[in-house]
C-alpha cells in the first residue's frame, strides 16, 4: 500500500498571512546548517562573526537565485498576470540549483572581500549545505513539490490534500524522500571523515560535496516528471553535470595546492637541515 499524505501545506494562517510547512522547515534547516558551520568554523579557527555575516549573504543570494530560476522555468505566465507573485516565497517554489549556484557565487565574493580563504569557506558551506538541504527536502515532501513520476512500488506516496502541488490520488515516486536521505548520507560521510579529508587539502570536502550532490540529483531526475531539454537530459541534469565538473575542479585545485605546500615545506626543512 502506498503512503498517503493528506496534510494541508499551510501550517498557520495568521492575520491573512499563510505560513506553509515548507517555510517552517526551511527555518529549521537554516538553523541546523548554521550550527554545523559555526561548529566547524570554531574548529578550524574562523571567527564566528564571519560565519554569521556569510550566512546572511548566502541565504539572501540563494533565496533570490532559487526563486528566480523557479519562476523562469515554471511561472513566467503567472508573473505576467501578477508581478508581485515573484515575492511570494512563502507559497513555495524555489529551484534547488538556482539557489545553489547564486549562493556559491555570493560566498566566493564574500570570502574574497573579507579575507577568508575561498576553499576554506567552501568547505564550511559544504557540510552546512548538505545537512540543511537534507532537512529542507522534507518540506517538499509534505507540500508535494518536486514530486516524482507515477509508480506501482509499495512505498509510493499519494497526495490527498487539494493544496498539494502534486497530482492527487496517484501513487508517485517519493523523490523528495530519496533526495533527503541521499543528502543525509552524504552529510554523514563528510562529517565522519572531515578531519582526514581536510588533511588531503583545504577544499576537498567542498569538491566531494559538489560531486556527490550532482551524482545524486542526476540519477533522481530520471524519476522526475519533467521534459528533456538536450540529448534526452532534463535541465537539472544538465546543470548537475556542470556542478559535478565544478566539484572535480575544486578537488583538483585543493589536492594540488596541498601537495605543493607539502613539497615546499619539505624543501625548506631540507635546506635548514
Amino acid at each position: 500500500m502506498p503512503f498517503v499524505i493528506d496534510i494541508d501545506p499551510v501550517a498557520i494562517s495568521l492575520l491573512g498571512l499563510q505560513i506553509r510547512w515548507y517555510g517552517l522547515i526551511l527555518v529549521v534547516a537554516s538553523g541546523a546548517a548554521f550550527w554545523v558551520a559555526s561548529r566547524e568554523a570554531a574548529r578550524r579557527g574562523v571567527v564566528l562573526e564571519l560565519v554569521g555575516d556569510a550566512v546572511i549573504w548566502v541565504a539572501v543570494a540563494a533565496l533570490i537565485g532559487g526563486r528566480a530560476l523557479y519562476l523562469l522555468q515554471n511561472e513566467l505566465g503567472m508573473l505576467g498576470r501578477d508581478p508581485l507573485h515573484a515575492f511570494m516565497v512563502w507559497q513555495g517554489g524555489l529551484s534547488f540549483y538556482g539557489g545553489l549556484i547564486v549562493g556559491l557565487v555570493a560566498l566566493v565574493i564574500f570570502a574574497r572581500r573579507r579575507g577568508l580563504p575561498t576553499l576554506l569557506a567552501l568547505d564550511l558551506a559544504a557540510l552546512a549545505a548538505a545537512l540543511g538541504q537534507a532537512i529542507g527536502h522534507l518540506g517538499c515532501l509534505i507540500g508535494g513539490d518536486s514530486y516524482g513520476i507515477p509508480t506501482d512500488l509499495p512505498w509510493g506516496v499519494v497526495y490527498r490534500n487539494p493544496g498539494a502541488m502534486a497530482p492527487l490520488n496517484v501513487p508517485l515516486q517519493p523523490t523528495q524522500a530519496y533526495e533527503s536521505l541521499g543528502l543525509l548520507i552524504l552529510f554523514a560521510v563528510l562529517w565522519r571523515w572531515r578531519v582526514p579529508l581536510e588533511r588531503r587539502g583545504v577544499g576537498v570536502l567542498a569538491g566531494l560535496y559538489l560531486v556527490g550532490l550532482a551524482a545524486l540529483r542526476f540519477g533522481l531526475f530520471f524519476l522526475r516528471d519533467e521534459p528533456p531539454m538536450l540529448l534526452g537530459l532534463k535541465t537539472a541534469q544538465l546543470l548537475g553535470l556542470a556542478i559535478g565538473v565544478t566539484g572535480l575542479v575544486v578537488l583538483a585545485v585543493a589536492v594540488h595546492r596541498s601537495a605543493t605546500a607539502r613539497a615546499s615545506t619539505l624543501s625548506l626543512e631540507a635546506i635548514e637541515s
